[in-house]
């Protein structure tokens, strides 16, 4: 199991690297949103979270290299009448 875990990390990792900065810290929010929720009902026993972990994963998603600076909207193509282009 610790070899599917780590094969998944690594394919993670490699998707986290194709994202915009602004995607990472909008997955970095998310992540941390959902360490702070309450354990569902149907999980026996709760999670135990290793914030050192979470931090050093922080510390390698904020020094990805940027592979687009552009801001979403150039990316997505919007004019600044609020239309594609």
């Amino acid at each position: 199991m610790t070899a599917n875990v780590e094969y998944t990390l690594a394919n993670l990792k490699q998707i986290i690297t194709q994202l915009s900065v602004g995607d990472r810290w909008a997955l970095l929010k998310w992540l941390i949103e959902l360490l702070q929720q309450d354990p569902q009902s149907s999980q026996l026993t709760p999670t135990n979270v290793n914030f050192e972990v979470v931090q050093q994963i922080c510390e390698e998603i904020r020094y990805l290299p940027v592979l687009d600076n552009r801001p979403p909207d150039d990316i997505i193509g919007y004019n600044q009448f609020g239309g594609l282009d």
